[in-house]
């Protein structure tokens, strides 16, 4: 007999762990995908800033690369202008989108004078779960002093067509 209710209640407590995974499986997956959507975020925004600084340091010495064919989309400006944007898209490679490049020496190219070197990503991934900051615009800025002015090269700056809803304005 005590056998039997054993069997019996141990029968009615199967079905519990079925209902409380169902419980908790919604919240435990929405975790875990937010873990990995603002992971990705953090990487892309990681590897803006590291691209972005990269880039600026090579264009300061007057090192601006060697190629202008890596898909600048609507970009303007002159071969070494485009050459570093190129640069900086290499040294960026985000994960969850393509980056943006504007390259700016607001003084001329002078010894001691600023070079700028912005960038900015939109995620392209956003499960719409977890809200990403900033509309999902992942925006770097570098000011570096221009250290090889002799020869001075042709460098006019220049920029690529901003990613759906952002604008350069923040670029100096």
């Amino acid at each position: 007999m005590k056998r039997l209710r054993r069997t019996i209640q141990g029968r009615r407590d199967h079905g519990a762990t079925a209902v409380e995974f169902a419980l908790v499986a919604p919240v435990l997956l929405l975790l875990v995908f937010g873990i990995i959507q603002y992971g990705l975020w953090f990487s892309d925004s990681l590897s803006t800033r590291q691209g972005v600084r990269e880039a600026a340091r090579q264009g300061v010495v007057a090192n601006f690369g060697d190629t202008t064919s890596c898909g600048l989309t609507g970009a303007t400006g002159d071969d070494n202008s485009k050459k570093l944007m190129c640069t900086a898209q290499d040294r960026i490679s985000g994960i969850t989108g393509d980056p943006a490049v504007k390259v700016i020496a607001p003084e001329g190219w002078f010894r001691g004078k600023p070079l700028i070197v912005c960038s900015q990503l939109k995620v392209g991934i956003g499960t719409g779960i977890v809200p990403l900051p900033n509309d999902r615009i992942i925006r770097s800025e570098v000011q570096m002093s221009i250290e090889n002015a002799t020869p001075a090269p042709l460098f006019t700056g220049g920029e690529e067509t901003a990613p759906a809803g952002a604008d350069w304005t923040w670029c100096r």
